[in-house]
């Protein structure tokens, strides 16, 4: 009987020599180091009969060849005991456990949904301990909770849970931020919500793309888009922008345009009832999806004209957002060689990124740094990497 690693490769009709210059590719992309060619044959054998389990290293090389998830390829998620051990507890074992009521509930919803508002404006750097210290309620309610409150109280810790995971994201936490996506996959799949799933599961496709995974990003993408036609219209718009942002960092130019094509379809035929998970969701954002797009497939004319646009029409509250947006927009200019459109853009960012602490405008402008190198003796040049640098050093 075949090992599903074998089954992946014999499903692409490669060789195990095939297989071997993909996983040396993969590697190169992911920093990974690899042993010497035979090593590796004997170590690639090895793992698809079965004798030895790959480690972390190896089950990330073949999610990125193979563009699928740990669990399709027949690997256990291991979660590191030393981040479990370092949440937070009940302060006393004397304390009265609290009993899941429609009140507690209200205030965990409550408290959650002022969280939601407040992140845009303030970043993630003092939302995840506020947020985090609503954990253990919800895992002593969910210890006692039996009934119609059942399936409440696990829809709230999957919507912390999730929560937690894009706050660390956005801290640039990718190992935190997907052990929380993934609790989140636990609770729905308690659930049985095929809706909260597959939005969970794009969230864990953003976050293996953001860490340079895109074969495993477009993995989970595809994980999440496994019964598209029985998703409401926004998660299954995410799912696609996951896709095509995954097919971006891949190269793969009209893979992406397809599923950016699909989503803008499906998000412009209107919105319907998904629980309140991707109403953010909408034609504008996914065009603006497709201009970051367009900057990874080095196409930065369509970039600078739908995020200039969307600039002009920024709600005042995704504060966080628009420095994204800016940091994008910066390297887009950098790649038209326009330096001062670069720079004034770049300079708007690195001030949201300060207010906000958020990574992922910092990384933004990481990538904008390698494209304005020819102009790095410019005094205004210098000065923003003099900043981006102390910054990354913070």
């Amino acid at each position: 009987m075949k090992t599903k690693l074998q089954a992946s490769r014999a499903a692409r009709g490669w060789s195990q020599a095939q297989l071997m210059d993909a996983l040396e590719d993969a590697a190169e992309r992911l920093g990974i180091e690899l042993p010497s060619r035979a090593s590796l044959k004997t170590q690639v054998s090895m793992f698809e009969n079965g004798r030895r389990d790959p480690g972390a290293d190896y089950q990330a090389l073949f999610c990125e060849v193979y563009q699928a998830t740990r669990v399709e390829l027949g690997f256990t998620l291991e979660i590191a005991p030393s981040q479990l051990d370092a949440l937070p507890t009940l302060p006393s074992p004397r304390v009265p456990s609290p009993t899941a009521s429609p009140e507690i509930l209200g205030y965990l919803k409550s408290v959650f949904l002022q969280h939601a508002q407040a992140e845009p404006l303030v970043g993630p750097r003092f939302l995840v301990p506020a947020v985090q210290s609503q954990v253990p309620l919800i895992e002593e309610l969910c210890k006692e909770a039996s009934g119609p409150l059942r399936d409440d109280v696990v829809r709230v810790g999957a919507r912390y849970s999730e929560f937690l995971g894009w706050l660390h994201q956005d801290t640039g936490d990718s190992q935190s931020a997907m052990l929380w996506t993934n609790r989140a996959l636990d609770y729905a799949a308690e659930l049985d919500d095929p809706v909260l799933s597959a939005y969970v599961y794009q969230r864990r496709s953003n976050i293996a793309a953001e860490a340079g995974q895109a074969g495993y990003a477009i993995g989970l993408a595809n994980a999440a888009l496994a019964n598209a036609r029985k998703l409401p219209n926004q998660v299954q718009a995410v799912a696609l922008r996951a896709r095509a942002n995954s097919h971006a960092l891949l190269g793969q130019a009209d893979d992406c345009a397809r599923a950016l094509d699909e989503a803008r379809a499906i998000t412009d035929s209107g919105a319907d009832d998904d629980g309140g998970l991707a109403g953010y969701c909408s034609v504008a954002y996914i065009d603006m999806e497709a201009a970051n797009c367009s900057i990874q497939l080095h196409r930065p004319e369509a970039a600078v004209k739908t995020l200039e646009a969307s600039l002009t029409q920024w709600p005042a509250e995704q504060q966080r957002d628009r420095g994204l947006c800016l940091a994008r927009l910066a390297t887009a200019y950098a790649q038209l060689e326009d330096v001062e459109g670069a720079y004034n853009a770049a300079s708007q960012a690195v001030d949201i990124a300060q207010t906000t602490g958020s990574a992922r405008i910092l990384a933004e402008l990481g990538r904008l740094q390698s494209h304005l190198t020819p102009w790095r003796k410019l005094v205004e040049i210098a000065e923003l990497n003099r900043v981006l640098g102390s910054m990354k050093g913070s």
